[in-house]
């Protein structure tokens, strides 16, 4: 489980990386070509000729499944190389360049992390402050275009700056809710056998009891045990106890009649099904059928018990208004279960609340 969520950050970020690789590529290449178009520039400037170059090579390293770290670095040291530069070769704090400074540590923080941002963000500062005592020392020469002219490229930026960066936030907000709708269900998934752990069956029960209270109808509650499962691990080896889990697992959710029926692994070789609107009755047919199934299954102990591998299961069965609490329900479950241990295992044993427990 560890390793599919941990797959799953990395997806967003290299996704997120890319786009924002892109928008910055494509930004500073529009605002050359309006430059060279609306303020006379006879050839691109060196800086913005680096940033795109860079880009685009950058793009290609990341289509080519390159680290997403370096990449990341890769577009940060480029930005802050081409605000340094086109700020001293365009006018300084007269050039509209010198407005995109702030997103510059933003895009840090989204695409890396806070201590990088916080290195980015110092080496901004340290960006403007040369170009603010270059100017102050008469190193940065002034911007040569019309006001107006210069006028209409800061609004170009400031437009370009205020897209760009709610885009880039949009975006990495919709990453950020994907990967917590992937996170939250794959926390809520048994890592071998792929069914609801014990952590959402027990919400999903929660939620059970609250219906069948509210609509005061039965609710069934069946746990599965494994016998002898220390036994099977000794004699195959812990590959064969998780391929013989796994097995289980998919002949228990095989055996749920209706989508509303829910299967889960609680722990270790213990296995629940939750069957609303389900008398004792029903309970019984789903739980015997489980059980003649295992049978049928045929997988051996090993050598020394060449009989298949078993199991017993406990069941309780109550209408909505007589449930106390699910703790309850899970005792009594519980409790019938290890009645069908003590009766000889490969059984059923049911109990409805009020009564006592009944072997089949």
């Amino acid at each position: 489980m560890k390793n599919e969520l941990d797959a799953l950050v990395p997806l967003g970020r290299r996704s997120l990386i890319q786009a924002t690789n892109l928008t910055v590529t494509i930004l500073v290449a529009s605002l050359v070509a309006m430059k060279m178009i609306f303020l006379g520039l006879d050839s691109p400037p060196l800086p913005a000729f680096f940033v795109v170059i860079t880009g685009l090579t950058n793009a290609i390293y990341i289509r080519r499944k390159g680290s997403i770290d370096i990449a990341a670095w890769i577009l940060v040291v480029t930005s802050l190389l081409g605000l340094a530069f086109a700020s001293v070769y365009t006018g300084g704090f007269g050039a509209p360049v010198i407005l995109l400074a702030p997103i510059v540590p933003i895009m840090t923080v989204l695409l890396i992390n806070t201590r990088a941002a916080c290195i980015s963000l110092g080496l901004t500062c340290l960006i403007l402050a040369g170009v603010f005592v270059l100017s102050v020392y008469g190193y940065v020469p002034e911007n040569p275009k019309d006001p107006n002219l210069v006028l209409f490229g800061d609004y170009i930026v400031l437009t370009y700056l205020c897209l760009v960066s709610t885009w880039v936030v949009s975006r990495y907000a919709s990453i950020s809710r994907t990967l917590l709708v992937k996170l939250e269900k794959q926390s809520n998934i048994d890592y071998l056998t792929n069914i609801l752990n014990r952590r959402a069956i027990e919400a999903r029960l929660l939620l059970e009891v609250g219906r069948a209270k509210r609509s005061d109808t039965w609710l069934s509650f069946i746990m599965a045990d494994v016998d002898f499962f220390k036994l099977y691990n000794d004699s195959n080896g812990h590959q064969a106890g998780d391929n013989c889990l796994k097995d289980i697992a998919r002949l228990l959710d095989d055996c749920c009649e209706r989508p509303t029926d829910v299967v889960g692994r609680f722990g270790g070789e213990e296995f629940v099904l939750i069957l609303p609107d389900t008398n004792i009755d029903g309970a019984r047919r789903v739980a015997e059928n489980i059980r003649k199934k295992m049978t049928d299954l045929n997988i051996p102990y090993g050598p020394q018990k060449p009989e298949p591998v078993t199991l017993t299961l406990g069941i309780v069965s109550a209408h909505g208004n007589t449930i106390d609490s699910i703790e309850k329900l899970i005792r009594d479950a519980d409790a019938a279960l290890y009645k069908g241990k003590d009766k000889g295992r490969n059984c059923v044993v049911s109990k409805v609340f009020g009564e006592p427990e009944v072997k089949r």
